[in-house]
């Protein structure tokens, strides 16, 4: 199985698990009127949505066009950069949300009670999906030697969205317990504000971290994959050994194409690069598919 057909098959059960997790979200949602809950199903509701068009792009990112020679593998960062600024979006609306329910209950005494009854079990259910799916599309990543840049998009969201059910079931867990006539009894008016913040301040710092290294790829910046750059340079290294100087190896990655360039004294024989940059294509596109090797003068 090629590294593409990997994706593409892991992007399909990534599709089919989210949208049974946001149907299942949006009915207990229904029942609940729990904003964190929302947010929860939101979030699987637009991974089930970004699969398909994951799956879409998956297709046709390596096809070489008359204008995109080199194929249309930018399409695969772009879509990370536009799901990770949804993901945002979609985290800072819903505690804005909560805030303006919350502030209504704190000023002007308005709220209504949190049902917290069904949403422990079906937290509980969506966080071991969630975590599983997770591991799933990282264990699938690492099959295309983690040159995957959908599949690490896909399961960064699933974690994300594992994160978020765990937070809600615990804090559903804890307002359960306390005396709704008591000291902290404004907890069942205002709690859903404190879980959906609680549990969106530490999962910013993963789509951030995906937006910052699509973009690296997207505007083409070298790599910062020390697996792939220790793996590339010593198949480079070895291959020129005897042949030729090595002054600088600059790797490039944009989705799953490796683009490597060779930096090399001058008035080197073109049949020896030529026999050399074959060499090091047979050692590296078992690892790497989609490779590139230029020579360049120094």
């Amino acid at each position: 199985m090629t590294q593409k057909q990997i994706e593409r098959k892991s992007l399909i059960v990534s599709c089919i698990v989210n949208l049974i997790m946001a149907i299942g979200g949006f009915w207990i949602f229904s029942i609940t009127n729990i904003q964190a809950l929302f947010l929860d199903c939101s979030f699987s509701m637009i991974a089930s949505c970004s699969c398909l068009a994951a799956l879409e792009i998956s297709k046709i990112s390596n096809k070489k066009t008359k204008n995109y020679p080199d194929g249309l593998y930018f399409l695969e960062p772009l879509y990370s950069i536009f799901r990770t600024l949804l993901t945002l979006v979609l985290l800072f609306s819903s505690v804005a949300r909560t805030a303006k329910a919350a502030w209504g209950y704190f000023a002007y005494g308005v709220g209504i009670p949190l049902m917290i009854e069904p949403v422990i079990p079906y937290e509980i259910l969506m966080c071991i999906i969630c975590f599983g799916l997770s591991f799933f599309n990282r264990s699938q990543s690492r099959k295309t030697n983690d040159s995957s840049t959908l599949l690490a998009t896909e399961s960064k969201g699933n974690f994300i969205d594992g994160i978020l059910s765990l937070g809600v079931a615990l804090s559903a867990f804890l307002i359960k317990l306390i005396d709704i006539n008591g000291s902290l009894g404004f907890l069942h008016y205002t709690g859903d504000f404190f879980i959906t913040t609680i549990i969106v301040l530490p999962a910013i710092k993963e789509p951030i971290s995906v937006f910052i290294s699509s973009f690296r790829e997207l505007s083409g910046g070298l790599t910062t994959n020390q697996e792939l750059k220790r793996t590339v340079f010593q198949f480079v290294e070895k291959n020129l050994s005897g042949i030729m100087t090595l002054q600088k190896c600059d790797i490039y990655k944009i989705g799953m194409h490796i683009k490597v360039c060779i930096y090399i004294t001058n008035n080197i024989d073109y049949k020896k690069i030529q026999t050399v940059k074959r060499n090091i294509l047979k050692d590296i596109c078992p690892i790497y598919e989609n490779a590139e090797i230029v020579f360049c003068e120094w």
